[in-house]
């Protein structure tokens, strides 16, 4: 009875958008999502890009050859399947600690969409 009360309950992955914006922002600058949600990055204009501060990505035309800055409307989406925040700067306008920065907040699907309730 329990599987099926854990399988009834999968949920899809929800696709959330980060736009790096001309002034030099993220909107939004800190975002929480659940475990397998998506991130699309969008360059609303200007020259961008978006890297982790883990380096376990670095975006803009693409996060596999061309991650530097671009001034292309380019967009890109990345699954967060890891727990935790992760902080992320555009390098040309920020870095690890200033400038241009946003932050991902991954939590666990399971103890937010009643869980405990289903015991």
């Amino acid at each position: 009875m329990c599987a099926g009360l854990f399988g009834a309950g999968a949920a899809q992955a929800t696709v959330h958008v980060v736009t790096a914006n001309d002034d030099m922002t993220f909107t939004p600058a800190q975002l929480t999502i659940h475990q397998g949600d998506i991130v699309r990055f969008v360059n609303g204009g200007g020259l961008h890009n978006v890297r982790a501060d883990d380096d376990s990505f670095i975006c803009a035309l693409d996060c596999n050859l061309h991650g530097a800055p671009s001034a292309q409307l380019w967009q890109v989406s990345r699954q967060f399947n890891r727990l935790g925040t992760i902080g992320y700067y555009c390098e040309q306008h920020g870095d690890l600690t200033s400038g241009m920065r946003g932050s991902i907040t991954v939590i666990d699907r399971v103890f937010v969409d009643g869980f405990d309730e289903a015991i």
